[in-house]
């Protein structure tokens, strides 16, 4: 997960988040950042920490001196999360058949709902159906909205788990489509392969600066020019 901080007013920093079409949280009027960069001993902006699983923090200093390395590093011996995880709901709710629950919980939604089937007319078991219905929805939205923003990298991992695990529910139906349609979309692919581009671009530089990895950048920029990605190029290129 990424989280920006800022001391700026809500007023300075939505301007500069949607220049940047940042895919990240960011918070503006915080002292937290100032805080803990005195800690740290951290003077320049902006400024970036990495924490591990354990809420260490294992490195800091400059957005485009992180690389991958670091992010491997600081996650040596973590647990890998399930492939479902991003699809998982949990909550409590009376009544509702334990293995419905246990399924939801882990993310496996297709026999969530197939426990919720064996114990129908339960008023738990439909509760439970009116929830997890409810969160597909919301699982779908929030997709669409991170796809709408050029943040393909968790968005569109997430709708394929969606549609391979209701691919034989009533609710997978429409999932499916919305899948095939981003799929045949053109401009979306474009911003797809764009974005691949560009990161490959940003290790250049993260590994050996703005200046060394220049060339890189400008051929993101010649290649996809309209794009998202571009634009974050052109920005790089020029500041």
């Amino acid at each position: 997960m990424v989280l920006a901080l800022s001391n700026e007013p809500a007023s300075k920093v939505e301007p500069y988040v949607q220049q940047w079409d940042l895919p990240f949280p960011v918070a503006s009027g915080s002292k937290a950042g100032g805080k803990l960069g005195a800690m740290v001993g951290a003077t320049g902006i902006p400024h970036s920490y990495l924490l591990d699983p354990d809420g260490r923090l294992v490195w800091h200093g400059h957005p485009m001196s992180l690389t991958s390395k670091h992010l491997k590093s600081a996650m040596a011996g973590a647990d890998r999360a399930g492939p479902n995880t991003v699809l998982s709901w949990r909550g409590e709710i009376d009544g509702a058949p334990p293995k419905a629950l246990e399924a939801a919980a882990s993310g496996d939604l297709a026999d969530a709902f197939k426990w919720i089937e064996k114990a129908a007319g339960s008023e738990g078991a439909v509760a439970l159906e009116e929830c997890l219905t409810a969160h597909v929805a919301d699982l779908c939205k929030q997709i669409d909205v991170a796809v709408g923003r050029g943040d393909f990298g968790q968005s569109l991992p997430a709708l394929e788990s969606l549609a391979k695990e209701l691919k034989r529910h009533p609710l997978g139906e429409a999932i499916l489509e919305r899948h095939r349609e981003i799929e045949d979309d053109e401009i979306i692919q474009n911003e797809i392969e764009a974005a691949e581009a560009l990161d490959k671009a940003l290790e250049l530089v993260a590994n050996r600066g703005i200046k060394k990895a220049k060339k890189s950048l400008e051929s993101v920029v010649k290649r996809f020019p309209s794009t998202r990605a571009a634009k974050r190029a052109r920005k790089l290129i020029g500041g």
